[in-house]
């Protein structure tokens, strides 16, 4: 992963129901078990790299609404891309008709997308070969790393 831009998505577990989180101003979210993928993208300063740093990190002072469920729950796996295209909706696009995929809270990271929300919920781990099934080819590479934010503290 280099500080290239790209779009990316974030693989994470709630192996238990967890009381609600306030996410910011969205209101409650309630946390079931299973899997969560939120969809963003790092178009400015340090790229996919930076963002997914900011990811790893517990934030004291939550900036966007992930910051809020990533305190709660175990970042897993990233996929990414470093398409110079901007492949956010897209890939909310194709998410939204996965089988057992579901939008648990609408506005969700969707502050500045036509999308009613980039955060999804599946009860079974969500594949990126199925994923790339998916995308048809329509991006150069989806790659995928297990998340090791200890890679990013350095």
């Amino acid at each position: 992963m280099s500080n290239a831009p790209g779009t990316y998505a974030l693989i994470l577990h709630a192996s238990q129901a967890l009381p609600p989180i306030t996410i910011g101003k969205l209101g409650k979210l309630p946390i079931t078990p299973g899997y969560y993928v939120y969809i963003g993208s790092a178009f400015g300063s340090g790229g996919v790299r930076a963002r997914v740093a900011h990811h790893c990190r517990t934030s004291h002072k939550p900036r966007w609404h992930i910051d809020y469920l990533r305190a709660q729950l175990e970042l897993i796996e990233i996929w990414y891309t470093h398409d110079p295209r901007p492949r956010e909706a897209e890939w909310v696009t194709y998410l939204q008709a996965m089988a057992g995929v579901f939008q648990p809270m609408r506005g969700f990271g969707a502050s500045d997308s036509r999308h009613t929300s980039h955060l999804f919920h599946s009860n079974k781990r969500p594949t990126v070969e199925l994923f790339r099934e998916m995308l048809h080819n329509d991006v150069s590479e989806v790659h995928v790393i297990v998340a090791d934010c200890q890679a990013f503290e350095k």
